[in-house]
């Protein structure tokens, strides 16, 4: 049996080893799928956690345990490490998640002190283990090093907190005995001394969950020091916090949800414990919902592509052997026996499809994930992506589906006799289901309406997709089925349109033409079929690429629009405070030398400017009180030169506002929506006012100066008009801002120096890395940067990004190469079918030149004639769906409005295929004329 399977296989063998490459893909798309997915969700929960870093300033990923312990149950510090010790013994037996490093600190409230130098302050004694192997010690000596008095306790403190209370090493506290109870048998008060100051070894450095700045009154002490004091000063309580920085890559798609599981359940059960990161997976499963339906969505058009290309090659090979059949049956043959024997023929192709479509899908994936925009692959890091056992199980489904799509059709031919199979032979066309009962029609009409819907709701669907709810995915498919649609409708009107011309001059063509007009309405209905392939394949590989285009393209618009220029860096500033002698805190902050900056013109960048930016000042204007406002103060000249806009933006250039700026010590710039709230015209006055940098129950202004509008815009570079967040009952929000422009001198003389942002234009062929390395070598301290190419980079590695740009790219490539393939089984196997009447023809004493404007003729009305209304089609998708369905990658509102990208060379490419496959269509239905036995042929005719 296997063996005369094998040889009806080979008999046809082009045939179907087209059938194998359809089915091959198939199983490839299928089997990549949950591969892709998981690596996806894998990056996209890397890049949550790289955020939450970035956000938070600190480690992402950090469970741990802030309580207290009596001392009686607890005496010293090793007790109450060893508590400790049990609770991460139980965290790790149910997490499964190595810890990359722990920050564990204890502390005594020691009280009020009075020092030595008249100094009054309150800090806590602090034991933290393995403190000396993360700091510098940047003046005095160490713990173990230093020397004290008898009775003494050395003491090291951080290089801000001696900064900010003016204390000096070698200064000497004493506990205040009249506010507490630490002092000793004998009465004696507890004495510390300042032995050095330390700094962070390294800002980077995973130890340092809480940073030093944020670590309120405290210094450090030896742990036998600490347990001395414990001991010997009546100590009742000791605190603890305990924080343990988890291995996040470990963290995955496979254990996400257990993960949050437990720590929720953690949370439940111990009010002390506590978590930073269970945020970021409340965000990552919303997420992945979303990717997983738009992996799905993407895909679900390739596949049926696929299934419409396997059941036009197998539906080929059964017209060709409906005569084998129809012999079988008139021998005895079974339709159980018939249906077998295809059964058997596809169960071999998709075990060989199955071989060869696992890894040619692993190859498909890892290229998906290496494009970086629509048709550009990148050889870059992809190993989130690797082997999946669900592989195995998709493409043994995709196999399935392939058999029956193979041997179902083989129904209606296995009934039939050599009798019956004759008499259905010449038939006229019947009108398909679809074309009888306008199916085409209703679904083109359907389409139109769920667009029409869609857009009514967009506001919705976007604050949807940012409270982090899956989009809807008849969004994704709504285009899909527009383009089927209007391809069927596309065929009833060439069918009527060929009718037409066939009728106009069916008394005036010559043989030839006559001959092909009748060919093609008599095969109409074959012909229909390639004909909406046709159409489907350029018009879907056009909305793709235009789909990925403007995705990319408005995406990489708005992060240049929201930075404003190269590269945004923050230095590090230190504040200082002092009381006045009314008992009044006041502060400043020490500017460091901006030439240091300077000096970097001409070398990496080829401008730097100061910008004062302040997204939480405050408008003063029609009587009402705008927080949450922009304020920003710039040198004109300078920012001019730095920051950069795109034209069109505004009604005027935006140069000449900052010229108007210059002119008015003043004056300021405002944004038009803030105009339009308050009907504010050029001339008019405004207040604005910033709050204290100091920490209090309310905020408190510095200054609230007054401003003269000199100009109104629309967009200014980076100014966000729309924020999002959410309202008390947990619902996304669309949150207006409004913006102020005003001299930097004018800001500083008003609300004194503040820390500012250093915009920086690069140079030419300079990175912002490049930057960062001559500012690392100034010694200048970065505490936060921001790069339009580190952004721009990132946006396309986003997994969102790279499943279009990736998905897009597969479904182009995919669709064209069964189209060219599709397109040369169609006419091959329809040229030797009608072998005897070109035989016919040759006896009836037309030319060969003839047969070939014959073949021209039919070309143009069927294959030229479908592909020119598949760029139509493509061109109608792109204007009516590519804005929709953008706004589940762009839902935020913004100063620049969604556009859609259409790429020249895009169509190029497509269109090079198209006349690529014309080309190569003609020369073969040449080559195969030429071969054809024609003396035979023309026998036969003559017969």
């Amino acid at each position: 049996m296997f063996k005369f399977l094998s040889h009806k296989l080979l008999n046809k063998k082009w045939l179907n080893a087209c059938l194998l490459l359809g089915i091959v893909l198939l199983v490839a798309v299928a089997s990549c799928n949950p591969m892709f997915k998981n690596g996806a969700l894998d990056m996209l929960m890397s890049s949550k956690f790289d955020a939450a870093m970035t956000e938070q300033n600190k480690y992402p990923s950090t469970i741990g345990r802030e309580g207290s312990c009596a001392v009686d149950e607890y005496p010293d510090s090793e007790s109450v490490l060893n508590r400790i010790e049990k609770y991460k013994k139980m965290w790790n037996y149910y997490l499964e998640i190595d810890t990359i490093e722990e920050q564990t600190s204890l502390s005594l409230e020691a009280g009020y002190t009075q020092s030595n130098l008249g100094h009054r302050s309150n800090f806590k004694m602090v034991y933290m283990p393995n403190l000396e192997d993360h700091i510098n010690i940047t003046y005095g000596v160490s713990l173990e090093d230093a020397k004290t008095e008898s009775g003494v306790y050395p003491c090291l403190i951080s290089q801000r907190y001696l900064d900010e209370y003016n204390l000096v090493v070698g200064e000497v506290f004493t506990i205040d005995t009249g506010l507490g109870d630490v002092k000793d048998a004998s009465g004696n008060p507890m004495k510390y001394q300042i032995v050095g100051v330390f700094e962070e070894k390294d800002y980077s450095d995973d130890f340092w969950y809480d940073q030093l700045a944020d670590l309120d009154r405290q210094v450090y002490v030896k742990q036998s020091d600490f347990d001395e004091m414990i001991t010997k000063y009546g100590f009742l309580t000791i605190y603890y916090s305990e924080h343990d920085m988890l291995d996040y890559s470990q963290i995955t798609h496979a254990n996400a949800a257990d993960t949050l599981y437990y720590i929720k359940s953690f949370e439940s059960s111990d009010k002390s414990f506590t978590q930073n990161f269970s945020n970021v997976l409340i965000d990552y499963r919303g997420d992945a919902r979303t990717i997983g339906i738009i992996i799905w969505v993407l895909e679900l058009p390739i596949l049926v592509l696929l299934l419409a290309f396997i059941y036009m090659v197998s539906s080929q090979i059964l017209e060709m052997e409906d005569g084998e059949i129809a012999m079988l049956k008139s021998r005895g043959t079974s339709t159980k026996q018939v249906l077998g024997i295809y059964l058997g023929q596809s169960a071999i192709l998709s075990v060989i499809a199955i071989i060869i479509g696992i890894p040619v899908g692993y190859l498909l994936c890892k290229m998906a994930a290496s494009a970086s925009s629509f048709l550009k692959f990148e050889f870059k890091d992809t190993h989130f992506y690797g082997i999946d056992p669900w592989m195995v199980v998709y493409s043994l489904a995709a196999a399935l589906i392939a058999i029956l799509f193979v041997t179902l059709p083989v129904m209606k031919y296995a009934k039939n006799s050599i009798v019956e199979q004759k008499s259905r032979t010449g038939k006229v066309n019947y009108k398909p289901f679809w074309e009888k009962f306008f199916v085409d029609v209703i679904l083109v009409v359907l389409s139109i309406y769920l667009l029409y819907n869609y857009n009514k709701q967009k506001s919705t669907i976007a604050l949807d997709i940012l409270s982090g709810k899956r989009p809807d995915p008849v969004i994704f498919l709504n285009s899909s089925l527009f383009i089927f649609a209007v391809g069927l409708l596309v065929l009833r009107l060439i069918k009527y349109l060929i009718r037409l011309i066939y009728r106009i001059g069916k008394k005036r063509w010559s043989p030839a033409v006559y001959a092909s007009f009748l060919q093609i309405t008599r095969t109409v209905k074959k012909q229909g079929f390639i004909s909406v392939f046709l159409v489907m394949t350029i018009a879907m590989g056009m909305f793709n690429s235009n789909m990925a285009r403007t995705i990319n393209d408005n995406k990489t618009k708005r992060i240049n629009y929201n930075l404003g220029t190269d590269l945004v860096v923050q230095e590090q500033w230190t504040r200082g405070t002092y009381i006045d002698k009314k008992k009044k805190t006041h502060w400043y902050y020490t500017e460091g030398d901006f030439e240091r900056y300077t000096k970097l013109e001409g070398s990496v960048c080829d401008k730097v400017t100061r910008v004062i930016y302040d997204d939480d000042a405050v408008i003063k204007a029609g009587g009402e009180e705008l927080a949450g406002s922009v304020l920003m103060g710039i040198n004109t000249k300078e920012f001019g030169e730095t920051a950069r806009l795109q034209s069109g933006l505004n009604k005027e250039h935006w140069y000449n506002y900052l010229n108007d700026l210059a002119e008015v010590s003043n004056g300021v710039i405002i944004s038009s929506n803030l105009a339009k709230k308050y009907n504010i015209k050029v001339g008019d006055s405004i207040n604005y006012a910033r709050y204290s940098p100091m920490k209090g129950k309310e905020k408190e202004e510095i200054a609230s100066p007054s401003g003269t509008v000199c100009a109104i815009v629309d967009a200014f570079p980076g100014f966000q008009q729309y924020v999002y967040q959410k309202n008390s009952d947990g619902e996304m929000e669309e949150v207006e801002r409004y913006l102020v422009v005003a001299n930097y001198a004018y800001v500083v003389s008003a609300f004194s120096q503040t820390p500012y942002q250093v915009w920086m234009r690069l140079a030419d062929g300079k990175s912002y890395k490049d930057a960062l390395r001559a500012i690392d070598a100034e010694d200048i301290n970065i505490v936060q940067y921001d790069s339009l190419d580190k952004d721009i980079k990132e946006m396309q590695e986003s997994p969102l990004v790279l499943i279009t740009n990736g998905l897009f790219s597969l479904s182009f490539i995919i669709a064209i190469i069964l189209c060219m393939v599709g397109f040369l089984i169609y006419w091959i196997t329809s040229i030797k079918q009608r072998e005897l009447m070109f035989g016919i023809y040759r006896a009836m004493g037309m030319s060969m030149h003839e047969i070939n404007k014959m073949l021209i003729n039919e070309q143009i009305f069927s294959s030229v004639l479908a592909s020119l209304a598949g760029y139509g089609v493509g061109v109608a998708a792109t204007i009516l769906f590519v804005k929709l369905v953008a706004v589940v990658y762009l839902p935020e509102a913004h100063n620049i409005a969604i556009s859609i990208a259409v790429d020249p060379y895009d169509l190029i490419k497509l269109t090079a295929v198209v006349i690529f496959m014309f080309i190569v269509c003609f020369i073969v239905i040449r080559t195969i004329l030429k071969k054809m036995n024609i003396t035979q042929a023309l026998k036969l005719g003559e017969d």
